[in-house]
C-alpha cells in the first residue's frame, strides 16, 4: 500500500531535489593546488583563533560554567574519574567525557577559568578543521571551505564554544560521526576503516551527552541511504560492525557507575533522557521555537539563509542540476536534528548547536554554486551581487548595537568597543562609497564583509560576553566586596558556592543549605561583619534571623550579595560550625 509514496518520495528527491550524483562532478572549484591549499587552511585557523580564542579569563556563567567546573575540580581532588560528584554528592545527570576533559585541563593547566573552557574551544575548532579536512572528500575544496567560514562566523557556534558546557564536545563528534559514516558508504565498495572510526566518533558521542549522539547520528545514516537507495544504503553487517566500538567504548564506564550508583540506570536513562524528551522540565516551548533560534545562532551567516533555502528547492533544470546527492545529505541531516529536537518537549538554544555544521555546508555549497561560477550567472547569482554592500551596512549596525549594550552594562567605553567603532565606520562609509561601483559586487567585496563579521563576532565574544559575565555573577561581586573588608567572612546560606574556588580561592568560605538554619544563625552570632551571599527569596526571612546581630545591607551590584555588619559583640559560646562546608 505504502510503496507509491515511498517510490514517489525517492523520485522526487532523486530526480527533482537532488538529481547530481556528487558535488564535486557540478562545482568548477576543483582540487586546489598545495600553495592555494596552504593559505586556504593559514586563513581559516586565523579566523577561527581570532572568534575562538581572546579575553578567555571572564568569570564563570553561572549555573551552567560553574557546576560543571566544580564537578572536575571535585575529580581531580577525588581522584573518582567513575562517579561524577557536584558538592560532595553524586552527579549523574551527563556522561563523563566533559568532566574528565576538564579535569585533565585543570591537572596541566592549574584550575583557572581559561582552563575550564579549554576543551570546549579546543572541540569548536577542531569541528572547523575537521569539516574543511573530511568535507573536502565530499563536497569539493571551495565548497567545503567555504562551509568551514560560514560556520566559523556562525556567532551561536563560536559563543557556544567559548563555554564550559557540552553541546560544543557533542557537535564535534556528531559531524565528524556523520562525515566518517558518508564517506564510507558513497563509493561502490564499503570502506570499513571510514565506517568503524564513524561508530568510534558516535560512541565518544555517547560518553559526551548520552545516548542523544546515537539519535542524532544513526537514523540520518539511514533515511539518507533510503531516500537515494544506493550503495550509500547501510547493510545490517555494517550495523554489526557498528555496534562493536560502540559496546567496547561505552559498556565500561556505564556499567562501573551503575555499579558504584545503583539508581543510574533508572535516574539516567528514565528520568534525564526519555521523560526530559517526552514531557519536559522548566523548558517547554512551541514547536516552532527552533525556527528564530536557528537564524540567531548563525548570526552573520544566517543572512545567507533565505537564498539557500531558495537554492534548496528551486525548480527550473539549471538549478536542480547543480543540487547533488552530497547537498541531500546535509539536507536530510540538519532537517532530521531540527525536527527531532522541536518535537522534543525541553527546549534550550544550545540544542540545535549539531545541525549548524550541515547548515553551514549547505551555505558553502550554495555560494559555490552562484556566486563563485564562472559561467553566465543564474538568478539567485545576481539577486545576491549586492549582498556583501547590504551585509556590511547591517554587520556595521550589530556592531553599534554591541557596543551600545556593553556601555550600557559595563558604564564606561572599552578600548575595543572603540577599535570596533572605527572599523565599523569605515566599512560603513566605503560600503556607500563603492555602491553601484563593479568592485562592489566582486570577490573583494566579499572578503570586506567576511572581515566586517569577524570585527563583530570578536567584539562580542571578546568585550560583551565578559561584560555580561562580569556583571551577572554573584562570586565577582562577592570577590569585590570581601576585599573592601578583608576581615569579612564569606558565607553562603541556601546559594551554592560553586566555582568559589576559581574567584574566591584566597578566601575561606562557608556554606549552610537552607534546610540548616538554625546553625546558619548560630554560625553569625558568633562572627563579626560578613559576607552573605544568599537566594533573595529567603532574605527577609534571613534578614529576621540575623536582625539581633547583624544588619544587611544589599551590594548594588548583584541581588544575591550582602554585607552584614556587626551590631552587636559576637557570642562567645562555641557553635557547631561542623555544619557549615567549608570550601
Amino acid at each position: 500500500m505504502l510503496n507509491p509514496y515511498k517510490n514517489r518520495m525517492r523520485t522526487v528527491w532523486n530526480t527533482e531535489l537532488f538529481p547530481a550524483q556528487s558535488q564535486r562532478s557540478v562545482s568548477e572549484g576543483g582540487c586546489w593546488r598545495r600553495g592555494r591549499l596552504g593559505a586556504a587552511w593559514i586563513v581559516l585557523l586565523g579566523l577561527a583563533s581570532v572568534v575562538l580564542f581572546p579575553n578567555l579569563s571572564y568569570p564563570l556563567i553561572e549555573p551552567d560554567e560553574t557546576r560543571y567546573a566544580q564537578i572536575a575540580l571535585e575529580m581531580v581532588q577525588s581522584r573518582d574519574w567513575v562517579t561524577p560528584t557536584l558538592g560532595g554528592q553524586a552527579y549523574l545527570d551527563k556522561p563523563p567525557l566533559m568532566y574528565w576533559l576538564t579535569a585533565t585541563s585543570f591537572s596541566i593547566f592549574g584550575p583557572n577559568v581559561a582552563a575550564a573552557r579549554l576543551p570546549s574551544i579546543l572541540s569548536a575548532m577542531a569541528t572547523v578543521v575537521l569539516w574543511f579536512a573530511w568535507g573536502r572528500r565530499v563536497l569539493g575544496d571551495r565548497a567545503a571551505w567555504l562551509g568551514a567560514v560560514s560556520l566559523t562566523l556562525c556567532g551561536g557556534f563560536v559563543v557556544a564554544g567559548r563555554f564550559l558546557i557540552l553541546d560544543s564536545l557533542l557537535t564535534l563528534f556528531t559531524t565528524a560521526c556523520l562525515l566518517a559514516g558518508y564517506i564510507a558508504l558513497r563509493e561502490d565498495r564499503t570502506c570499513w576503516r571510514w565506517w568503524m572510526t564513524s561508530a568510534t566518533l558516535c560512541a565518544l558521542g555517547i560518553l559526551a551527552k548520552g545516548p542523544v549522539a546515537l539519535v542524532l547520528c544513526v537514523p540520518i545514516l539511514i533515511a539518507n541511504g533510503w531516500l537515494c537507495d544506493n550503495q550509500t544504503r547501510p547493510r545490517w553487517s555494517h550495523w554489526v560492525m557498528f555496534s562493536i566500538p560502540v559496546l567496547v567504548i561505552c559498556v565500561p564506564w556505564y556499567f562501573a557507575v551503575a555499579t558504584f550508583n545503583p539508581e543510574f540506570v533508572d535516574y539516567f536513562f528514565w528520568e534525564h533522557n526519555f521523560k526530559r524528551f517526552t514531557e519536559g522540565s522548566n523548558h517547554r516551548e512551541p514547536f516552532w521555537f527552533y525556527i528564530p533560534v536557528v537564524f540567531a545562532a548563525m548570526f552573520p551567516s544566517s543572512l545567507l539563509l533565505p537564498s539557500a533555502i531558495v537554492f534548496l528547492f528551486r525548480r527550473r533544470e539549471r538549478s536542480r542540476l547543480l543540487r547533488s546527492k552530497d547537498l541531500g545529505f546535509l539536507a536530510c541531516g540538519s532537517a532530521w536534528i531540527l525536527f527531532f529536537f522541536s518535537v522534543s518537549s525541553c527546549k534550550l538554544p544550545p540544542y540545535i548547536l549539531p545541525s549548524l555544521p550541515l547548515l553551514a555546508g549547505m551555505l558553502g555549497v550554495m555560494l559555490d554554486q552562484t556566486v563563485l561560477e564562472h559561467q553566465t550567472p543564474c538568478r539567485l547569482a545576481k539577486f545576491l551581487r549586492p549582498f556583501p554592500q547590504r551585509a556590511t551596512m547591517i554587520l556595521a549596525l550589530a556592531c553599534f548595537a554591541v557596543i551600545a549594550v556593553d556601555t550600557w552594562i559595563g558604564q564606561t567605553i572599552a578600548t575595543r568597543c572603540q577599535v570596533a567603532a572605527v572599523l565599523c565606520v569605515a566599512a560603513f562609509v566605503v560600503a556607500i562609497v563603492l555602491r553601484n561601483r563593479p568592485v562592489a559586487f566582486g570577490r573583494s567585496a566579499w572578503w570586506g564583509t567576511t572581515c566586517v563579521a569577524t570585527v563583530v563576532l570578536w567584539l562580542t565574544v571578546a568585550q560583551l560576553v565578559p561584560t555580561i559575565a562580569r556583571d551577572r555573577s554573584a562570586l565577582v561581586e562577592t570577590r569585590k566586596m570581601a576585599s573592601s573588608h578583608p576581615d569579612a567572612t564569606i558565607v553562603f546560606f541556601g546559594e551554592k558556592p560553586y566555582g568559589a574556588r576559581f574567584h574566591l580561592s584566597e578566601s575561606a568560605t562557608v556554606y549552610f543549605p537552607v534546610e540548616m538554619k538554625s546553625e546558619f544563625v548560630g554560625f553569625l552570632r558568633q562572627q563579626g561583619d560578613v559576607v552573605l551571599v544568599t537566594d533573595d527569596f529567603w532574605i527577609n526571612r534571613t534578614q529576621a534571623a540575623v536582625c539581633g546581630t547583624h544588619r544587611l545591607v544589599a551590594s548594588t551590584g548583584h541581588k544575591h550579595v550582602y554585607f552584614g555588619q556587626c551590631v552587636s559583640r559576637p557570642v562567645a559560646s562555641v557553635v557547631d560550625v561542623q555544619a557549615g562546608v567549608k570550601r
